[in-house]
């Protein structure tokens, strides 16, 4: 018998094999229309994008107060946060993912990964 949480880790799948051309080439994202974050983390309250183009949310500006609205991803119904990365420029960045607004983690469909203030952290390539 099939179950909902089968069927949840079906659609993921299929999203990441469809959408997630990360996972052939980890390192490359064109920065063309559509192109988006995405962590599938259904028990989540709040994600943010923490990363190199948005100061760390915040932490790394004066202050070092970490910034809930920098970054900020949206949920769907099934758990999956999203953030439209279409509009940065070509570079090599750092993010993680800031959860609940205290637990960073990196991005675990993307193997590529580097250090930010001691944490490991995920990197990703935007295209020019």
């Amino acid at each position: 018998m099939i179950n909902s949480r089968t069927i949840n880790v079906t659609m993921i799948l299929l999203l990441v094999l469809t959408a997630g051309c990360s996972l052939f080439i980890p390192m490359e994202r064109s920065a063309e229309p559509g192109n988006t974050l995405v962590l599938w983390l259904p028990g989540a309250s709040s994600v943010q994008v923490v990363s190199d183009w948005n100061d760390w949310g915040g932490s790394v500006a004066a202050g070092g107060i970490m910034n809930p609205v920098y970054g900020r991803m949206e949920k769907d119904a099934g758990g999956l946060w999203t953030l439209d990365i279409s509009w940065l420029p070509g570079g090599v960045y750092r993010y993680a993912f800031y959860v609940n607004g205290y637990k960073w983690i990196r991005d675990p469909i993307n193997p590529e990964t580097a250090s930010f203030e001691g944490r490991t952290v995920s990197v990703i390539m935007v295209a020019e």
